[in-house]
């Protein structure tokens, strides 16, 4: 089914062990830094699945609780860019979140122009349906910073409460001013329009609900994951001009007691993200997600079965037009000498350099210094 294409974000915010997720574990360096129940096993019930690459001369394997992301790898869908993240050192989740997501640095930054990568590419793109972006989570994410159009929190907030066809949200937008000028009357002409739109579809008159989503594959419950994907899913398949989804997932700053909690949280989004891909069905060709976190933790673990805040982290690419089944990038070991500050996986691949082949190979950009001024992506070949 040929349409537009679409792009899926999906931030780990906390700062997610990129080196438990994909482990190198026959790295020495490594099995020396952790303890046991903090590493990637080779052998025994728990042992992770081995990930075919060319990379590096390591045994790199998936999180045992990874095993949809493993299929997905082993499919040829996904795509692994290890030891990548902000070219800018800092340990402050904060910080770290803000600069990835605004996405401009040093000389590039334009003093009051607070805008967002995403919310920059909308700009550009200039896309004409009436929900060019949807926003999943607690709060709109600094990346969205800047989109001159519509952007939906969740569909709920678009559709309305009994007796009204204007959403408690949309009223509040409304109040703070609209008139025949000025630079609220595009975003405020198109909300409206795009109540109206998100009310016919899914609202229901007579039940005065909103209409159920029916999935075509069971999505696991009891996961936080699968009702924002679940958004995401319906709004790509009723058609309503989607580009780009932002879908936050909290929890991964473990500092203590990282083994179980970090087992759930891979489990949760292996799961969620692989009925999500299986419910798109033929219209996984018109999608690409990448999922990203603000930074890594310390190859190092600390004394309370956790790890710290770190740098160089993996970043995960998945869709059928780029070519998948392959780790790429640059991994530059974790020997004492290639270590960040020596205690950190160093970042050998700028997240915008990612970012780049997404927005030019995926979204078709062809200019992507319109998104990220100043940078010079370098060639990773994701679509190569």
């Amino acid at each position: 089914m040929a349409g537009e294409p679409i792009l899926v974000v999906i931030f780990l915010r906390g700062g997610a062990d990129g080196l438990a997720l994909v482990s190198p574990t026959s790295d020495p360096d490594f099995i020396a830094a952790r303890p046991e129940m903090l590493r990637v096993l080779r052998k025994g019930d728990e042992a992770g699945r081995s990930i075919a690459q060319d990379l590096a001369d390591v045994d790199f394997r998936f999180h045992p609780a990874a095993a949809a992301f493993a299929d997905l790898y082993d499919a040829g869908d996904l795509s692994l860019i290890h030891a990548s993240g902000l070219p800018e050192a800092t340990r402050s989740h904060f910080d770290a979140e803000a600069r990835i997501e605004r996405g401009v640095f040093g000389a590039s930054v334009v003093p009051g122009d607070l805008s967002g990568w995403i919310g920059r590419w909308l700009r550009a793109a200039a896309p004409s349906g009436p929900m060019p972006a949807l926003a999943v989570g607690a709060m709109r994410p600094a990346s969205l910073i800047g989109a001159d159009a519509a952007v939906a929190e969740t569909l709920a907030d678009l559709v309305i409460g009994q007796g009204h066809w204007l959403s408690d949200l949309l009223q509040a937008r409304l109040a703070t001013g609209f008139g025949d000028h000025g630079p609220l009357q595009r975003p405020m002409a198109d909300l409206i329009g795009l109540s109206d739109v998100v009310r016919g579809r899914f609202w229901s008159a007579e039940n005065q609900s909103l209409h159920p989503y029916a999935a075509s594959v069971d999505y696991p419950q009891d996961n936080p994951l699968s009702v924002p994907l679940m958004t995401v899913a319906q709004t790509i398949k009723e058609d309503l001009g989607l580009r780009v989804a932002t879908v936050d997932f909290p929890g991964w700053d473990t500092h203590v007691n990282q083994a179980a909690a970090f087992a759930n949280q891979t489990a949760t989004l292996s799961q969620a993200l692989m009925a999500f891909w299986r419910d798109l069905g033929a219209l996984q060709q018109n999608v690409s997600v990448v999922v990203m976190s603000e930074f890594g933790r310390r190859l190092q673990s600390n004394t309370g079965g956790g790890t710290d805040h770190g740098r160089g982290n993996v970043m995960l690419v998945l869709g059928p037009q780029a070519k998948g089944g392959r780790m790429i990038g640059r991994w530059p070991g974790l020997a004492n000498a290639d270590l960040e500050e020596g205690a950190d996986l160093a970042v050998a691949t700028d997240y915008r350099d990612v970012l780049t082949e997404l927005l030019t190979g995926h979204l078709g950009l062809s200019d992507p210094g319109r998104v990220f001024p100043g940078h010079a992506a370098a060639p990773l070949g994701l679509w190569g």
